[in-house]
This record gives C-alpha cells, structure tokens and sequence, in this order.
C-alpha cells in the first residue's frame, strides 16, 4: 500500500463544500497525500459554520475508495464536518488524543487491527464518542455483538445511506447525555453548597461573616463566576454590598461594584418606599434589574442571557463577562433586608431544580439572618418561638396562670383551645421546609389578628398553636360553636406561599375553667387530651370528656401492668382440645393465653389483647407464647404422653420480625416430628398478598414440618385461586356459624357444609370452633367435618388438667387415647 494511502487525511467540509463534484474532491484528496490537511473554502462566515458547530469525524478506514464514497455520503449532513482518516491502531490513538472527535466511524476488517480493537481502545480512551461500524462483510450475529460492546449502531458499506441518519442520531444523543452529565454536575454543585451554608449557618454566629462564608461556598463548591451579597448593616437603612467573591479578585470586584451602584440608585428598603431610580445607559432604568426586582418584589429574578438584556445593570454583568445571573431577596416578616446575586460566565444555565435550591440557601440565610442576636435575643428565643413570635408553651402556661389568678377576674371563665394544623409533614416533604415555615408564620399572623391580644395566643411547635379568651358566662354549647368560628376564621382561605394556594385544615381541643380544670396546667393537658382524642376520632373539634380522658389514662395504666406482666412472667397458657368427630379422640390442642393479674385475678384474653396490640407487646406476647407452648409439649412427650400437636396464634407483628421463622424452629426443631411439634394459626387477613415476606416465612415453615390454619374462616376475603396457592393445612370454622346449626334459618349449615366441601377439594382439614352441644357435633358429623374443638368437649384448661384430659379421655365425648392406629380410628364410628 502506498504512502499516500496510509497518510492521516482531515478534510473540512461546509454545506456549500459539499455540492463540489466529486472529481473535486477526488482532486483534493490526493493533495492531501503530500500536504496531509484539505481544507474546501467556505462560502459563509456565519456562526453557522463557526466551530462550535463543525461535527469532527474519525474515519477509520484503510480503503481510499470507500472512505471517499463514505465523505460523499456524509457531504448529506447539511452541516460543516471535518474529516480525519486514519488506518492504524498507533493512528487512532493519536487521533484521540490532538483531533478530539466528535464520532467515529471504523471499517470492521483492517490488516493487523481489526474493528473490535478499534472499538476496546475507544471505550478505554474516549468512552463518551459514540463509535459506529461501517463494514461491508459484517453479518448480523457480528453487528450484535458490537453493540453489546458498546458500539452505537452499524451501517453496511452496501447500504451508505443510513450513514448520514446514523451519524447525526449518534451525535444529537452524545450531546444529550453530555448535556444531561453537565446539568446533573451543576445540581450536585449546588446542593453541596447548599449543605456548606446550612452548616455555616449553624456554625457562625456573626452575621456579616456569614454572609463572607456563603459567597465563599458559592463560588469554590457551588461553581459560580462571581456572588455578591447585600444587606442593611451597621444600623443601615440601606442596603449595600456587604460580602463577595468571585472565580478571580477582579471580577469579584467588578461585579460589587456594579451591584453597589446600582443599589444606591434604586429603592432600598425592599418596598419601593426610598430613593428615586434614574435612567442608564440607553434609556435603561437601574430599578428594571435583576437585582433591584428581587428586592421590590421580594421575590427570585433571573436574567439567562446578560447580552440580549436592556438595563444598564445587565449590560454591565454582561461586559464584566458574566452572562447568566440570579437574586434572590432576604426577607425578614416579608421585608427585603438584603439580596444574594449569584451569576455565572455561561448563559441560559440556571434551571427550575437549581433555582428551587437556590430559594432554600437564600430562606436559610434569611432564617439565620433574623434571629442571629446577642444576649437579649437568646433570651427572647427562650419563651417564643422563632417561626411565629408567639409564646412557647411554658411562657403561655405562666401566662394562663396569671391570668387565672389575677383576683381583678371575678367570676370570669376561660376557654383554653389548642389547634393542630394538619399535614403539616406532608406539605414540608411536597413543597419543602421553608413552605411549610411560612405556612407557620401565615397561620401564627391570622391568629394574632383574630385574638384582641397577641399575649393570648401561642406555638407550641410543629403545626400547634393555643389560645385562650374569656368566654364570661356563655353555655358550653355556644362556647364549643364560638371555638369552632376560630378555627373556621383561621382555615378559611387557603395561604398563597411563591404562587401555591395550600388549604389550611385544623383540629381543636377545648378545656373550660374551671369544670375541666382550675389551674393553668391541668387547662393545658386537658385541651391536648381532648385534642388527641379528635386526632384519633376523625372529628375536627372536641371538647374535653373526663370520663373519655380517665379511661384513655386507665388503657395507659393497663398497657404499663401488661409490660411488667411480660417481666414477671405472669401469663400463663391455658389448652382447649380439638377432637376427631368420628373417633371422639384428641388430635391436637389449640394454646389459649392468660393474664393472672395480681390485683384482678386470672384475666381472659379478651380483657387485654386489645391493649396489647394496640400498644406494640403483640409480638413480644407472642413470641413468649410459642416459646411456652413448646416447652409444655415437649414436657408431655417426655412425661409419655400420647402425641399431640399444639396450635398458636401468631400475629401479623410477630411474623413482621426478620427473625421469626428461625426462632420458632429454635424451640421446636430439636424434638418435634409428625405427631409431635408446634402448629400456627393466622387470620385470613394475613393471607391479602400472595408474595408478602410473611408469606414466604410461613411457607418456610410448612417446609420445616409445621402446620398452618387459617383461624376464623369465612370472615375473610379468601379468593379459591388464592386458596389454592397458599400454604395452608387446615381452615378452621369460625364460632359464629356454627351457633347458626340450630336456627331456623338455613345460612349457618350451608356456610359450614360449603367450608367442609371446600378443604375437602383442597386436601385440607377443617376445624369447627365453637361446638356447645350435641345437635351442633351431629350435623358436623353429617358433614364430614374433621375436628370439633368447643366447650361441649371442655373448657380451656390448665397445662396439668389437659394432660390428664389427653391420656384418659372425659366419657363419649372425649375418649381415652389408645395405641390403635389413626386409619383404625378414623374408620370407628362412636355412634355404631
């Protein structure tokens, strides 16, 4: 091959060029063998053709023909390229390095170097230029597997005019994630500066230093050219820069002295109320800027192009260099004290997301600009809150109690009413913080206006405020109405916070003095009592109910006996049996628990489970019950015993626990088998989703050898496709309709019968809960029900009456246990 052919050739082609013949171009490319450059002649110096638009081509092609068809075809482009041929591995890799291109394009088959190194070398060196294959002998299993090496497409030299449409997609979609990596590096900039300035904020108690420190971050992590911070200082009305910084000292200076002429011109107290604005530079008015709309308007403005700008501000930023700005206002009780200006070298740069964490930077500036005090401050922060201005509640409290004993009172009564705004937490986590903060102060400045004293009102925290007034000697009922006018005053019109209308929706609790409570903080715990009771309830206003509160306090009191009956061991598990219907023999033995409460006595389950499980021991209560209920029937079967399986409930917290199934083998797996072990009953609820964690414990368990019972069938949702699918071994019959044999009406029966029919379609055993009498156990017999478990057979017992119970019966309807097989027992029939 000659020299001319393995030269490195870039050739620069315009639109206009690419309408040259091809004999041309033919002309041009040997030309290019001895000088190594072709450059075609531009019709237009147009920004067009400028290179911030030329396409760089990297052709990797050994062939001159076909590179010379590919330029022809890529001449289609309509925009100007410069192509760069190279046919050698040593080619490429210099070419990545001094021609930076912006796509290439590589023939799959060259001597000594092929297509797929051509292709491991690119993504090692250049992994961000997309690599296309031109190749006339490339097959499909070939094209495929490039892709998946990170080729982005593969044209045939026998179909070059896909070339062009190749080309371009590659490019327009290399520039996008460009793009997009660019925009995502300018939000983590951003938001790493934010979290430099909220820990300034925390960190500095100096309020001009503060601002230094902010303007520092902004420029060094957050990437900003230059940032400029004004504010009233000193005791000044007026605002001026008072801290800056900048990518080099000149611009920083540049850029403050431009906001500070500015701002002398223009009106300072952020409400247009001082100074007179005067013309600029080609009639362009100072107070028409960036800087000076933040501060009249006390609100974000940006400017994304300084260059196309008609003030006189912007037209100096834009001569300075700086051609994207923002300002944001600082505010204090809405009153523009300062303004922040951040702005950068390139236009169009500033986002909805940066500008959103821009607002926050500026918000926490604000915040800490405002309460940053010396010693009065810090005392002031002590009885009120920050947000509102209004008490705390332990200055409210203080004030209530003077209030209440003031002897200048006479016979007057108060109202004590504590109100919660609701989704409060929703609308910080929708909106962010700073929304929710002046939604707090929104509220907090109605309240001050509905009340004749702003000394009556408090903030408690979060979205809870107080207020008491004196009611005189109104009726309780017109009093509860004149509390819920307040609340409706205070949520009628939605708050308008940066262009968002958020509703307002409050709760209240009322206390009255002096029937609910003669000192202020008795007034206090009762309007929150009565409150957390209308959280509870749904209601939007409540008023204190004693009998209401004493028994909420009694389920306090019992929730903290049931904690100490947990340590001391006081429950114990009493055994109701299951028996076979046909052979009237125990096939197992459901595990009931009890509460011997040193000052009631022996407590059923129905008197404190609802407490427990409302008050999280669910799982704790449960998991002492498996670990009881296996030490019991392992003793039996040491003791010889006849066998017998004993069922738990297990509740959905205990198989919530990430531990659960290997504690539960724990107690049994070193001593259980088939006629001996531990089994669980669940609701039917548990059973809602097929694919839950629980499920799949419960279906590891069955695996291991423990039996599953879905408890109270028929009150659930069970669908029979889900039936069929979960892991379950018997379905036990719910009390309520087996007390439904005996009536007249024919539901019960058809609902046992139907339960019956169904395990029986699905292998299962079926349990009837409930039986009291003889008429019940006959039609359970009649249909074919397994087991029986009711008082009819025996009441739940202790641990020692049911192992006498198992081993020597109680007359016909619970019969001795015998060494007869189980076939032989179920084929008995005690009534023959």
């Amino acid at each position: 091959m000659s020299a001319e052919v393995k030269s490195a050739q870039t050739r620069r082609i315009t639109p206009q060029s690419s309408q040259r013949s091809a004999a041309t171009s033919s002309t041009a490319t040997n030309r290019a063998a001895t000088s190594g450059v072709v450059t075609s002649s531009a019709a237009s110096s147009s920004a067009a053709t400028s290179s911030a638009a030329t396409i760089r081509i990297l052709l990797v092609e050994d062939s001159p023909t076909d590179a010379q068809l590919e330029e022809q075809q890529l001449k289609r482009l309509e925009l100007p390229f410069v192509l760069h041929r190279v046919d050698s591995e040593a080619g490429l890799r210099d070419a990545l390095a001094s021609f930076a291109p912006t796509v290439i394009l590589s023939d799959f088959d060259l001597p000594g170097f092929d297509g797929h190194t051509a292709l491991k070398i690119v993504r090692a060196l250049a992994s961000d230029v997309p690599f296309i294959f031109v190749s006339g002998k490339m097959g499909e299993e070939r094209a495929i597997d490039a892709l998946h090496r990170g080729a982005v497409d593969y044209v045939l030299k026998s179909n070059l005019s896909r070339l062009v449409p190749a080309v371009r997609r590659a490019v327009e979609e290399a520039a996008h994630r460009r793009a997009q990596a660019a925009h995502i590096a300018r939000l983590d900039r951003v938001l790493r500066m934010l979290s430099g300035v909220n820990a300034a904020v925390v960190r500095i108690r100096d309020r001009v230093e503060l601002l230094r420190e902010s303007c520092r971050l902004a420029v060094t992590v957050g990437g900003y050219a230059a940032v400029v911070a004004s504010a009233k200082i000193g005791g000044s009305p007026v605002i001026q820069p008072a801290a800056w910084h900048g990518a080099d000292e000149a611009l920083a200076e540049a850029a403050r002295a431009i906001c500070a002429e500015t701002l002398s011109r223009g009106p300072a107290d952020g409400r247009g109320q001082h100074g007179q604005t005067s013309g600029g530079r080609g009639g362009a008015a100072p107070d028409g800027s960036v800087l000076i709309r933040a501060i009249a308007r006390r609100q974000a403005a940006a400017c994304s192009d300084t260059a196309a700008a008609t003030t006189e501000f912007d037209a100096r930023m834009c001569e300075a260099g700086l051609r994207s700005i923002v300002a944001l206002p600082l505010l204090i009780d809405d009153t523009a004290v300062g303004v922040l200006l951040l702005a950068a070298r390139d236009r169009e740069v500033l986002g909805e997301e940066e500008l959103r964490m821009l607002r926050e930077v500026a918000g926490n500036l604000s915040f800490a600009w405002q309460y940053m005090q010396k010693d009065t401050t810090v005392r002031f922060l002590s009885h009120f809150d920050a947000q509102t201005g209004l008490a705390k509640r332990s200055l409210f409290r203080d004030r209530l109690a003077t209030l209440l004993a003031d002897p200048r009172a006479g016979t007057a009564h108060y109202a004590v009413t504590v109100l919660d705004l609701e989704r409060l937490g929703l609308i910080n986590d929708s909106f962010g913080r700073r929304t929710g903060d002046l939604l707090l102060q929104h509220v907090a400045a109605r309240l001050k206006r509905h009340l004749p004293s702003p000394e009556h009102a408090a903030h408690f925290g979060g979205g809870t405020f107080a207020l008491v007034e004196d009611y005189g000697a109104r009726p309780v009922a017109e009093l509860t109405g004149a509390a819920h006018a307040h609340a409706a005053a205070l949520s009628a019109e939605p708050v308008t916070i940066e262009g968002r209308d958020i509703p307002i929706t409050l709760r209240a609790g009322v206390a009255l003095h002096p029937q609910d409570g003669r000192d202020a903080e008795n007034l206090l715990q009762h309007a929150e009592a009565a409150l957390l009771h209308a959280r509870s309830s749904g209601v939007n206003q409540l008023h204190f109910d004693a009998e209401q509160h004493s028994r909420r306090v009694g389920q306090l009191a019992l929730e903290h006996r049931l904690r100490l009956a947990l340590e001391h061991n006081e429950f114990e598990l009493y055994y109701q049996p299951k028996v076979n219907v046909i052979t009237r023999r125990i096939q197992g033995v459901e595990a009931l628990i009890r509460w011997r409460d040193p000052q009631a006595g022996l407590m059923s389950p129905a008197a404190f489970m609802p407490v427990v499980e409302s008050s999280g021991l669910a799982a704790d209560v449960g998991a002492w019950v498996v670990a009881q209920a296996a030490r019991d029937c392992h003793e039996w079967q040491r003791a010889g015993l006849p066998p017998v399986r004993v069922a738990v409930n297990v509740s959905p917290a205990q198989l919530q626990r990430p531990d659960f199934s290997a504690s539960f083998l724990d107690h049994v797996q070193s001593w259980a088998s088939h006629i001996w072990g531990v089994d669980i009953e669940v609701t039917e609820g548990m059973f809602e989703d097929d694919s839950s964690v629980e499920i799949q414990r419960l279906k590891l368990l069955r695996k291991s050898g423990v039996r599953i019972a879905i408890d109270d069938f028929g009150t659930g949702y069970s669908s029979l496709r889900r039936l069929a699918s979960l892991p379950v071994d018997a379905l036990k019959i719910d009390g309520h309709f087996i007390a439904q044999i005996q009536s007249d009406s024919p539901a019960g029966k058809a609902v046992v019968k139907t339960v019956v029919a169904l395990a029986r379609a699905f292998n299962m055993t079926t349990v009837a809960e409930g039986v009291e009498n003889q008429e019940q156990l006959d039609f359970l017999w009649q249909v074919g029900c397994d087991q029986s478990q009711g008082y009819l057979h025996s009441p739940p017992i202790p641990r020692d009456g049911f192992a006498t119970l198992l081993q020597h019966g109680s007359g016909h309807l619970i019969l001795p246990a015998e060494p007869a097989s189980a076939d032989a027992d179920s084929a008995r029939d005690p009534r023959g």
